[in-house]
């Protein structure tokens, strides 16, 4: 029993032992560290403006693609104009043969409208 107390003791204190071994390199082992760290991030802020790049390279892209596709074409030419031939019936319209109101009528049912609208209760 006193053996295995006396293992756990040595073993124990073995961790202890070697810390003031690693005293004077802890400072160079930090600044390993931080070096490895900010190399790290440096890398991912370098992998993330690459990324950003490409994403820019490519809304340009579509957007100079959707420009093209909203250009003015060029319009097909007008059909040829046919010739009246001679005799053909004229272009204008008779206006005889449509409905007229007399200018009395519509004064009159002018009057009853505003006078309808005017009777608000």
């Amino acid at each position: 029993m006193r053996g295995l107390v006396i293992l756990l003791i040595v073993a124990s204190a073995a961790p202890a032992a070697a810390q003031p071994a690693l005293a004077p390199y802890m400072p160079m082992m930090q600044a390993r560290d931080a070096q490895a760290a900010a190399d790290a991030l440096a890398a991912r802020n370098r992998d993330v403006a690459a990324a950003n790049a490409q994403a820019v390279q490519d809304a340009r892209s579509q957007a100079d693609q959707a420009l093209a596709n909203l250009a003015p074409r060029p319009s097909p030419p007008p059909p040829p104009a046919v010739p009246l031939r001679p005799g053909a019936p004229s272009s204008t319209v008779a206006l005889g043969g449509f409905a007229a109101i007399p200018d009395a009528t519509l004064a009159q049912s002018n009057a009853r409208i505003r006078a309808a609208a005017a009777n608000r209760r």
